[in-house]
């Protein structure tokens, strides 16, 4: 006589959890998620200035949250970062958007509205008196669009290379032919997220097949290449020095033709280590007459294209 209702008990729970008595489950990450660049023209104070910042965004039920590094402010006494790694906090209204960032002692408030496409977003912002500003605070307009991660397989080329111009005697001496893969971390709601790969180069005393580990926020990219032994051997954009020398990251490029990693500055890639005595590199000596010195290291321009 009891089996009926301890029964009937188990089939109330079952269906009570089928139609979704228990716990929902966890809402998917809006398209706004991912790693974005943005831009900024600080219309006051004067001079008009263009400003940087960078991170991962995460949108979720309405909210916007993340990270984001700087922007980097001048001063009368130089530039500094304005405190580096901010938290990032928002509300989604249709293509509305507004969210804060405070990258230490400042607070910066963003409107704007939200593309179609969701891929880039644009407003005013505003920002209070702090560690960024020593007057009362600064306004401007920002745009900013979402960078696809960066993952596949790549053919380029480094141009330029000081070492090849000696080797050949050649000025500019012909480009290196490069190619291999390279594979971005998931992040969601950080800084920057890691990129690691392999580079293979064509004909180049300096290595033939590497490594390569980094960063990647927004556009800017910075990556250490490491020889067959693991070794490090150099670096694909330059970070900032200890001594608050800014640093000259490599740049993604999203066109209609694809994505691309460029660094068209002399010193994009660098190749060798900076001692007490001088820089120590991976490629074989060779006589420099214009150093009058043995050079052992290399430096170029690179350009990668993601297949």
């Amino acid at each position: 006589m009891r089996i009926l209702p301890i029964t009937l008990l188990a089939s109330l729970l079952i269906t009570s959890a089928a139609c979704g008595g228990g716990q929902s489950s966890p809402q998917a990450n809006g398209p706004l998620t991912g790693n974005w660049q943005l831009n900024l023209v600080q219309n006051y104070p004067a001079p008009q200035t263009q400003l940087a910042a960078s991170g991962f965004l995460v949108e979720s039920s309405d909210g916007l949250t993340g990270s984001v590094v700087g922007p980097t402010i001048a001063s009368a006494n130089g530039t500094h970062d304005c405190g580096g790694v901010g938290p990032v906090t928002g509300t989604i209204s249709g293509q509305n958007v507004t969210f804060s960032l405070s990258p230490g002692g400042t607070v910066f408030n963003f409107t704007g509205t939200i593309s179609s496409d969701n891929a880039s977003m644009a407003g005013s912002y505003q920002a209070t008196g702090g560690a960024c500003f020593v007057q009362a605070g600064t306004t401007g307009t920002w745009t900013a669009s979402l960078i696809p991660p960066l993952n596949g397989s790549f053919t380029g080329q480094i141009s330029g290379s000081s070492y090849m111009a000696l080797l050949t005697g050649v000025n500019p001496p012909p480009p290196i032919a490069v190619s291999g893969s390279i594979t971005q971390t998931t992040n969601e709601g950080g800084g920057s997220a890691t990129l690691t790969g392999t580079i293979i180069a064509v004909g180049y005393p300096c290595f033939s097949n590497g490594s390569l580990t980094g960063t990647i926020s927004g556009q800017n990219v910075y990556l250490d290449i490491y020889d067959y032994n693991g070794a490090f051997i150099g670096t694909l954009g330059q970070p900032s020095g200890s001594a608050g020398t800014p640093g000259s990251p490599a740049t993604v490029v999203v066109s209609p033709s694809g994505i691309s990693l460029v660094d068209t500055s002399d010193v994009g890639l660098f190749l060798g280590t900076f001692t007490g005595v001088g820089v120590v590199g991976p490629c074989p000596p060779i006589f420099n007459a214009v150093l009058g010195a043995t050079q052992t290291n290399d430096s170029g321009s690179v350009a990668l294209n993601l297949q």
